[in-house]
């Protein structure tokens, strides 16, 4: 079991000049349970020397208002200047209020009345100890105050010395922003000059195929179609048999059918007619249905739900050249015995969806091994889909299909 620690004594500076006075005082301490420790001191004159060594030598003076040559008052207002004396409790035998009020103004810390009874003498212990504990408090206050203000000035030095940094760190970051902004709106033109001259590159492509498709159908075609008919027309007048080792003229007209097919079809993938004349949407189906004719084992489904008037004319040949490489894609290479093609409207986005259900395969790995620099498969849809503000997405895994989807601005 501890035992508690015996506490320090209050020690305490009587001055008072009647022996009687003295000896009932100290008895008085003695009995009380708190310890305390007395120095007596006759003359008020004698407080400086007792207290020579500062005032942590006494806890509290204990000061008699009648003393010889000077009253106790007055000797205390003498010792007041000095910012180191213990709290002073004034003791009297013949006070009076305005006396008391004078010393408490003086800055005395409790006035005691010597009643003839003694009465006083059994309240002094607990009198002298309150006047310890609240000196002790002002002291602790006056302390935390002091650390108090010294924290607040130091606070205030670093506040201003922050704030001096933050002022120039915020004078950096907006010439900072200035500048970026500038590259940003840099950056932002150059980009828009990009997509413009991808735009202008994209439309001169497709003039050109435009051209070639069309010298294709009405020079090359029409050519092979006169010939043809000359062929069946000579075939048509021949009387006599030809010649044995000679080639058939069947065999001929054959030869050129098939090759003014080719050249229509060469001509159609290049930029079908169909899509200046008819529109997106007779030439999606056109396609799909034609697809899957040269597919037969593949089934193509379509769902289009929107207008040719909901789609930018500039969009539309993009929406075709992703359509064409995704079901030809999808066609020669999945596997796949559906193939849904899907071009809807929502908000103020058009998206179209080319989805089977082959084998799949990894888009990242396609991605890296395709040529940069060969315009076509899935990098060539997804800088077409760039090229006018739209985005491209290749959803598939082994074994999983296949959609690809292209949303467009409307």
């Amino acid at each position: 079991m501890n035992e508690k620690a015996p506490s320090s004594p209050i020690r305490i500076l009587l001055v008072e000049d009647n022996e009687h006075d003295q000896i009932a005082f100290l008895r008085a301490l003695e009995k009380a349970d708190t310890p305390f420790e007395v120095t007596v001191c006759e003359r008020a004159e004698g407080i400086p020397t007792a207290l020579q060594t500062g005032s942590e030598s006494f806890d509290i003076v204990v000061l008699d208002q009648n003393l010889p040559g000077i009253s106790g008052l007055a000797a205390y207002k003498k010792l007041q200047q000095k910012s180191d004396v213990p709290p002073f409790v004034m003791l009297t035998g013949t006070g009076s209020e305005n006396l008391a009020v004078d010393a408490l103004r003086a800055g005395i810390y409790d006035y005691i009345i010597k009643d003839p009874n003694q009465g006083y003498l059994l309240l002094l212990p607990l009198k002298l100890k309150d006047v310890k504990q609240r000196h002790t408090d002002v002291v602790t206050r006056l302390k935390a105050e002091a650390d108090l203000k010294k924290a607040h000035s130091e606070l205030e030095k670093k506040v201003a010395l922050r704030t001096a940094e933050l002022s120039r760190t915020v004078e950096a970051l907006v010439e900072e922003i200035a500048e970026r902004t500038q590259t940003e709106k840099a950056l932002r033109d150059s980009e828009q000059a990009l997509r413009h001259l991808s735009l202008k590159i994209i439309e001169t492509q497709e003039n050109e195929r435009r051209q070639i498709a069309k010298e294709l159908h009405d020079s090359i075609g029409s050519s092979l179609a006169a010939i043809k008919f000359a062929v069946e027309g000579k075939l048509q007048t021949m009387t006599n048999g030809p010649p044995s080792d000679a080639v058939p003229l069947e065999k001929i007209a054959g030869h050129i059918h098939d090759t003014i097919k080719e050249v229509r079809r060469i001509s159609t993938n290049l930029r079908p007619s169909m899509l200046d004349d008819l529109g997106l949407l007779a030439t999606i189906k056109w396609y799909c249905r034609s697809s899957g004719e040269l597919h037969a084992d593949s089934r193509i489904e379509t769902k289009l739900a929107l207008k040719d008037d909901d789609v930018p004319e500039y969009s539309k040949i993009v929406i075709y050249r992703v359509l064409q490489e995704a079901l030809n894609n999808a066609l020669r290479h999945s596997g796949a015995d559906t193939i849904r093609v899907s071009l809807t409207a929502a908000k103020d986005r058009v998206r179209l969806c080319v989805k089977d259900n082959g084998c799949g395969f990894n888009p990242e790995d396609a991605i890296q091994k395709a040529d940069p620099l060969s315009g076509y498969g899935l990098k060539g849809m997804s800088d077409r889909a760039e090229v006018v503000g739209g985005s491209l997405s290749i959803d598939s895994s082994p074994g999983q299909g296949t959609t690809v989807c292209l949303e467009l601005p409307l």
